[in-house]
């Protein structure tokens, strides 16, 4: 069997009667308004021909099942809304998975193909690229073009702000991003609003963060050793953590900076894009998760202090894939793991439920959004989606805290839509992708792509008008996590695959391959690649798995 080639192994986002007011109007169509400002209402039949406000709420590492946790979801988009159950990120790690949303091109397309510019991902991955690559060729510019106001609150790709804290991407009306490193700190961190930086928590330790963060983009560690002395050189004391004042808590400031952009931006003719990309409930790994400074704060995340003790009674889902009882059949980056401990058990637990804490304090800003946007008579006019760059895995197949990783908790995201004409408390079973949501939003707004989508438009399903295709999920990673080894990360290194309606199949670089046969075996227990009686279908998902690893376009559909 041919084997793939991994490319660069090596390291290869009222008008009114008086002449003033229709003159104010006038401005704010050119310019647009700072959501503090005052002006008429907008009236929607003047508005770029009533083209709908959307609301997209990304997000991170939130997992299908955090839903039931979440009530203003719930009520809003999966009883108020259509929810796919089969919603996918091909490639299932934060920077890439955000670069698809942005593009709406899958990895392998948008060149953006890990977290950091080390390893060629991350935002200045993105911002250096050549031409209909680079960053000004994305979501935002393409809906300011289409008329939309645009506004960015909460965090972009891996990387920003790292080696300029005041930089504002191409496109944005209103920006509102969280600063690497301090993205990951629920309490202290920085912000740029609109090219200006500032500080919540303890300003000092927040410092320390974007050092880190600066370091590292400047001159990228090569080894472990090289990340802990980073640590080591941003970090003093070795052993302070910064505040923990409530009001500093990271979703609600930025929610309250989302809802506040809805308000204002009602106040205009124009209609209003709005990406909310929550920190949360990401791990606050730069302080601890990486086993590099004992002692932090637990659990890892922490909830909002007005729900630190709302799920301790809540028990760790365990599905069959829990501490896998027998991991021998899986590829050596993943059999050779240890079980659990009953103390490693325990660590899942309590992060779990500080996870569902950290959930619910999203699920209030999407309360908060939504009656922003009924208090501006925009609520009926708007689309609103939720989703999250991928999932998260905790405990299944013997690892306790991971994504990358092509395993069903990690691959399929959820993803819920509400807004006009789009039918309620509806589900769609059929497969879709992350990149299908750029192509989404750009068919409510009547946008234009500068690129070749890889994804198709969601909308027409939504609303009930058409059946999503029956298609192939394709799986991708083109670079492991680092360039070096650590205690978390061993097993995150490159793959590719397909997804199909019965069975999921996955190359590793070091070319070993996994097999599983979803319709029986959905919690991934058996690998069948071994299995002389599969062989012919081993041989077939190896032909479209590496068809679908060169896609373009239609071909990725």
């Amino acid at each position: 069997m041919e084997s793939r080639t991994f490319r660069g192994m090596t390291g290869k986002l009222a008008t009114g009667g008086l002449l003033a007011l229709a003159i104010f109007g006038l401005l704010m169509m050119v310019g647009g308004l700072h959501e503090k400002a005052w002006s008429a209402p907008r009236k929607q039949a003047s508005n770029f021909a009533n083209k709908p406000n959307i609301v997209l709420v990304q997000a991170d590492d939130l997992v299908r099942g955090d839903i039931r946790y979440m009530p203003h979801v719930r009520a809003l988009l999966q009883q108020g809304g259509t929810t796919f159950t089969n919603h996918n990120a091909p490639y299932p790690l934060c920077g890439p998975a955000r670069a698809s949303l942005l593009t709406g091109q899958l990895a392998h397309n948008n060149q953006v193909l890990a977290n950091f510019k080390a390893n060629d991902g991350g935002h200045y991955q993105l911002e250096s690229l050549p031409g209909r690559l680079n960053a000004n060729n994305t979501l935002a510019p393409w809906l300011k073009k289409a008329g939309y106001r645009t506004g960015f609150v909460g965090k972009y790709l891996n990387d920003y702000g790292a080696l300029d804290r005041t930089e504002i991407p191409e496109g944005w009306d209103v920006w509102k991003g969280l600063i690497d490193q301090s993205t990951y700190d629920y309490y202290n961190y920085a912000m740029n609003i609109n090219g200006k930086v500032r500080f919540w928590g303890d300003r000092t330790y927040a410092e320390s963060h974007l050092e880190l963060g600066t370091l590292s983009a400047t001159e990228a560690p090569t080894s472990f050793g090289g990340l802990l002395a980073y640590f080591q050189q941003a970090y003093q004391p070795w052993n302070y953590f910064g505040w923990q004042r409530p009001q500093d808590y990271s979703m609600d400031v930025n929610g309250k900076m989302a809802a506040d952009f809805v308000r204002g931006s009602a106040r205009s003719r124009k209609p209003f894009f709005l990406y909310y990309a929550t920190p949360g409930p990401h791990a606050e790994d730069t302080n601890h998760l990486q086993g590099l400074r004992p002692g932090a704060p637990t659990p890892d995340p922490r909830p909002p202090k007005r729900y630190e003790n709302t799920f301790d009674d809540v028990p760790l889902p365990t599905p069959p894939s829990f501490n896998e009882e027998d991991v021998s059949d899986k590829a050596s980056n993943v059999s050779g793991l240890a079980k659990m401990s009953d103390a490693t058990i325990e660590r899942v637990t309590d992060s779990y439920r500080g996870r569902l804490g950290t959930a619910k304090s999203i699920d209030d800003q999407v309360g908060k959004i939504a009656k922003a946007l009924k208090q501006r008579g925009e609520f009926r006019n708007t689309i609103i989606i939720l989703t999250s760059d991928n999932g998260y895995l905790q405990g299944e197949h013997r690892l306790a805290a991971s994504k990358f990783m092509p395993f069903e908790n990690a691959l399929r995201i959820p993803l819920l839509i509400r807004g006009p004409g789009i039918k309620a408390n509806r589900k769609l079973t059929r497969p879709s992708l992350d990149v299908d949501l750029t192509r989404t939003v750009l068919d409510a707004a009547g946008a234009k792509p500068g690129r070749v989508m890889d994804g198709i438009s969601l909308l027409g399903a939504a609303k009930g008008k058409k059946k999503l295709p029956k298609r192939d999920i394709p799986m991708e990673a083109e670079r492991p996590l680092f360039k070096f080894t650590t205690p978390l990360t061993a097993f995150d290194v490159p793959f590719y695959g397909v997804k199909t309606n019965r069975y999921k199949y996955i190359h590793w670089s070091f070319n070993e391959i996994e097999l599983y046969d979803m319709k029986n075996d959905p919690d991934e227990l058996q690998n069948l690649a071994s299995n002389p009686a599969m062989a012919g279908v081993v041989a077939g998902l190896e032909k479209k798995a590496l068809a679908l690893s060169e896609c373009k376009g239609s071909t990725c559909r």
